[in-house]
């Protein structure tokens, strides 16, 4: 499996640097939680996180219309190290586009994400759910390139209800550094999650982000203050 994994990764890169990338990164997604905006069709984007535990989660979105993003991920705990690695089911990204906004009204998308964090394999589902069914709306509001996002997301079939999230993020250096933080699960009572990070353009298109998440609290069976590094590509076909 493992072999496999690195063999995926590698051809997954092989493409990302033949292809042409003379298009800035699209923000679609802050630590945890989306934004209003999708790929460009034609556009693709290829995420590595690295997280708790020596774990590793791939990611592969695809603007396929106009409208419209899919992807899938994937994750594999405790990928580095000497621990068994944990394989998680893959999971299933979708994005739509409602409206892309204007200077008055917001941009909206509504999609649909089921990749969680820390698969448990006995209970073969996360620990941490993803953000299942979601609609967000998004602004660049105050400043030049302060952009806020908000939404409501609903993760648990068994037992429906509503979450909420909150999330801004501002271009410190133009296409260079900027800052986030967002506030996760709103109304999910102790699994509520804050969430901060830096975002560093290596090139306009090849980013990292350094994110502390879920930093306000020291537990460590809520993983708590865990710190993340994420690597993003995009590019076009």
């Amino acid at each position: 499996m493992f072999k496999k994994f690195v063999i995926v990764c590698l051809l997954v890169l092989t493409v990302c640097f033949f292809s042409k990338g003379t298009y800035a990164s699209t923000n679609t997604y802050l630590v945890d939680t989306p934004t209003y905006s999708i790929l460009d069709y034609g556009c693709y984007d290829v995420l590595f996180r690295v997280f708790s535990g020596g774990g590793v989660l791939a990611k592969l979105n695809f603007g396929v219309f106009q409208i419209l993003n899919l992807g899938v991920s994937w994750e594999l705990g405790s990928l580095i190290g000497c621990y068994d690695v944990v394989v998680a089911v893959p999971a299933l990204q979708v994005k739509c586009n409602i409206y892309s906004g204007d200077e008055k009204i917001p941009g909206f998308a509504i999609g649909y994400d089921g990749q969680g964090f820390f698969y448990d394999k006995d209970d073969g589902d996360f620990i941490q759910k993803g953000k299942g069914i979601y609609l967000v709306a998004g602004k660049e509001m105050f400043f030049p390139t302060l952009n806020i996002n908000a939404g409501i997301n609903m993760n648990d079939f068994k037992n429906p209800g509503i979450l909420g999230f909150v999330g801004a993020s501002y271009e410190i250096l133009e296409e260079t550094l900027a800052a986030m933080v967002e506030f996760d699960n709103i109304g999910g009572g102790r699994d509520g999650r804050l969430n901060v990070g830096f975002r560093v353009w290596i090139t306009e298109d090849f980013d990292i982000d350094f994110i502390l998440r879920n930093c306000t609290t020291p537990d460590q069976d809520r993983f708590g203050c865990e710190r993340v590094l994420k690597i993003s590509y995009q590019g076009r076909f």
